[in-house]
């Protein structure tokens, strides 16, 4: 398949984002809950315009198997023995069968948190629900109407996070997830199947760019305004229109940049599970640095001028995996053979 440029800058940079806002940083600061909130929403979009018919229900699951199930359970596995250091570190002492089992029946139970169950890699619970996505629609598609069908869905998806919003009744994560990123998913494949958004136009591209961010930004402050004075259904309804805005605020900026051919922007964009799944670690590590090298008392908290630098280290390590995946593994970069981009 012809990579898109567009779409590897917007998967780079989101991938780096994600291990921005995983960095303990105060819930006060506007920017901080901004990102927070709203950068998932580029995975789900991208693999909605992505998404392929492939002819056949066991080629559709080859495809799932190697890019979605396939590293679910390799990155939680990677970081199990992880997971048995922290807890000796912090309890002095190996878990029991009950404790040790917790992260695995999460894991089974895709990122579940109980009193039975806790999340063993949580960024990683995008992956069990695009499979889910992925399957609905092929589902769909063996219908007259699925568009039909996919739009009540999602209007339905809109109503059970707004009502989970305000009762908690589902687990957290994938659930959650999954209710609140299917529009996102359904427009982009849409998109995708009509070939939309592929011509470019710098300045029309920037503008649109301004725009969107100005509009999602304004809004999101609303947002919260709408939370602390207690409108609820104001706050989940204005949460959709800030998420839309960020969202082509992105995309159009991403756009602007499609004439800039970088070698490491598309290995990032290939290696983007390499970096989700494993920078958990890296951060854990990063901030018991500072905190002995700073002789902090309580847990560190990163200013953005201090988060970004970090996360460009993080990054940077994960890199060579990148790297060594495609070459030796492509497995840890969801892919079935080798990959021959920029080897």
């Amino acid at each position: 398949m012809q990579r898109i440029n567009w779409i590897d800058w917007a998967k780079a940079l989101a991938a780096c984002t994600v291990v921005f806002v995983h960095l303990p940083q105060s819930q006060e600061w506007f920017y901080h809950r901004y990102i927070q909130a709203v950068i998932i929403v580029i995975f789900f979009f991208i693999s909605g315009y992505l998404k392929k018919d492939r002819g056949s229900a066991k080629e559709n699951w080859k495809k799932y198997g190697y890019g979605l199930i396939i590293p679910y359970i390799l990155y939680n596995a990677i970081i199990y023995p992880y997971w048995l250091l922290k807890y000796y570190l912090t309890h002095h002492a190996m878990p029991d069968i009950f404790a040790a089992m917790r992260p695995v029946i999460g894991t089974l139970l895709l990122q579940h948190e109980s009193s039975i169950a806790e999340p063993l890699d949580g960024p990683l619970w995008y992956l069990p629900a695009i499979l889910i996505m992925h399957i609905i629609i092929d589902l769909c598609r063996k219908t007259k109407h699925q568009h039909l069908i996919m739009i009540t869905l999602c209007i339905i998806s809109f109503f059970l996070y707004a009502a989970n919003k305000y009762w908690y009744f589902a687990p957290n994560l994938t659930p959650m997830g999954i209710m609140r990123n299917l529009p996102y998913y359904y427009l982009g494949y849409v998109m995708g199947q009509h070939q939309l958004f592929r011509e470019n136009n710098f300045w029309r591209d920037f503008i649109g760019c301004i725009l969107c961010f100005s509009a999602s930004i304004f809004l999101f402050a609303w947002h919260l305004h709408a939370y602390y004075a207690g409108q609820h259904l104001l706050h989940i309804v204005l949460f959709y229109p800030v998420n839309i805005g960020f969202l082509f605020g992105v995309l159009y900026g991403c756009k602007c940049l499609n004439s800039i051919h970088s070698k490491v922007i598309i290995n990032l964009s290939i290696g983007t599970l390499v970096v989700v799944g494993l920078h958990i670690v890296l951060i854990t590590i990063a901030n018991y640095a500072f905190e002995h090298l700073l002789q902090l008392n309580g847990t560190i908290c990163y200013h953005w001028y201090e988060a970004l630098p970090v996360t460009l280290i993080i990054v940077a390590l994960l890199y060579p995996i990148i790297l060594w995946g495609k070459r030796h593994a492509p497995m840890i970069v969801g892919r079935k053979g080798l990959s021959t981009d920029f080897i």
